[in-house]
């Protein structure tokens, strides 16, 4: 079973805004993720849907949010705790320890502090099998390249067509090429991926644009459909130690 929540995180309006995301700080990211843990166990959904900012309100309105966490609650049971945060892109991600499994919660916040993305996603293996990573790169790398293609034509349609029916539920096509429309504006069109990174049940593949590097992260359900995209500004390989 993957839990995933189906959106985007909209970045659209702060793709390149790497330093308020870095200004976030992770004390900021653990207030949040603990206030969104009670909110979670205790089904309050419009008190979760306060904490969106108006890219994910609108992406995912309160009916589709409520459905989507009561049944996230029924499947893994309510949250006992989260763990230490690791920085992934604009993002932080928690190992959140269910009553019934471990997730890997991922937030992401925007400059004022309010969730412009949020997955959940199976907990990271510690020690993966060499063979199955494989395989897994290989599926992940055919479906990012195709992606690939699809933005840089334009072809919306043939992007959608890649969704699962989940995804495509919460981000039907006239979203999804406002999305990808304004992405292509701001950031221009793909050169080339990176080699992938796993990032609990997802890859993440630096990706090169005409205009700057982003991060894509992609997750696919058990028929190799796309169950999860985010763009989020590029992880530095080496980051400041000044810098919070």
């Amino acid at each position: 079973m993957r839990v995933l929540l189906p959106i985007f995180a909209v970045f659209a309006a702060a793709l390149f805004s790497t330093e308020a995301a870095r200004g976030q700080g992770t004390d900021r990211y653990v207030k949040v993720a603990n206030q969104l843990m009670e909110l979670i166990n205790a089904g309050d959904y419009a008190g979760i849907q306060a904490k969106f900012n108006k890219e994910m309100d609108a992406a995912l309105p309160l009916d589709k949010s409520s459905a989507f966490f009561n049944r996230l609650t029924q499947q893994v049971g309510k949250i006992h705790k989260l763990g230490e945060p690791r920085s992934v892109g604009g993002a932080m991600v928690f190992p959140t320890e269910c009553e019934k499994r471990m997730l890997d919660m991922q937030i992401a916040l925007d400059g004022s502090g309010l969730i412009a993305g949020l997955t959940f996603k199976p907990h990271a293996a510690t020690k993966p099998d060499p063979e199955k990573h494989q395989a897994q790169v290989d599926r992940y790398t055919k479906v990012a390249n195709h992606l690939k293609e699809l933005i840089n034509a334009g072809d919306y349609a043939g992007i959608q067509a890649k969704f699962n029916k989940e995804m495509s539920a919460t981000l039907p096509l006239d979203k999804s090429s406002e999305f990808f429309n304004g992405l292509t504006q701001q950031a221009g069109k793909i050169q080339k991926l990176g080699m992938p990174q796993p990032v609990g049940g997802t890859m993440v593949f630096p990706t090169e644009f005409e205009k700057g590097t982003l991060d894509m992260q992609i997750a696919l359900d058990d028929s190799g459909l796309i169950a999860g995209l985010t763009f989020t500004p590029r992880t530095p390989t080496k980051p400041d130690p000044e810098k919070p």
